[in-house]
């Protein structure tokens, strides 16, 4: 598992900076607004609210059909009343219509979450506006009690790039 997430950094660093060498790049700074469903098992633990708003902010930056995308976004009152901050980070080819992956991990109550979770995402960017969904593969091991750690979420969003 150590040696993947080695991989997967030096892949990514290394793709990045092919991005940030290209001629034609841009940088932006976002800000939005996200909606969180839980559609794995974990919606049926009790005290668990499976629907969650949060917010997000983000850099992103790119080359041609080729965007990378660095996000924060912060989730206030989500997992049996705990705040929940999860960096993350994408992927992305295309333009006006775009779709890619993404890797990210949580962090509630003091914690991080042991296993990150990866996410298929796909949106629209109009002008300033980018609308997206994204389906999020997580488990989450911290809840006891629980006979799954099933986390899987659907995931829609809006945020302002400047």
């Amino acid at each position: 598992m150590k040696r993947a997430k080695i991989t997967l950094v030096i892949t990514m660093v290394s793709v990045l900076a092919l991005g940030l060498g290209a001629t034609d790049s841009r940088a932006g700074l976002g800000l939005g607004v996200h909606y969180l469903n839980t559609v794995g098992d974990m919606k049926d633990a009790e005290g668990f609210d499976s629907s969650a708003f949060g917010f997000i902010g983000g850099f992103s930056f790119g080359a041609s059909l080729i965007n990378f995308e660095a996000d924060v976004e912060w989730v206030p009152d989500y997992a049996f009343g705990k705040d929940l901050w999860q960096p993350q980070a994408y992927a992305f080819i295309g333009t006006f219509i775009y779709g890619g992956v993404g890797v990210g991990i949580g962090h509630i109550n003091g914690e991080w979450q042991d296993n990150p979770f990866y996410a298929l995402r796909a949106g629209v960017k109009v002008a300033m506006l980018d609308l997206f969904t994204s389906y999020r593969f997580q488990k989450w091991d911290a809840v006891e009690d629980f006979e799954s750690d099933d986390l899987n979420s659907l995931t829609f969003g809006a945020m302002f790039k400047f």
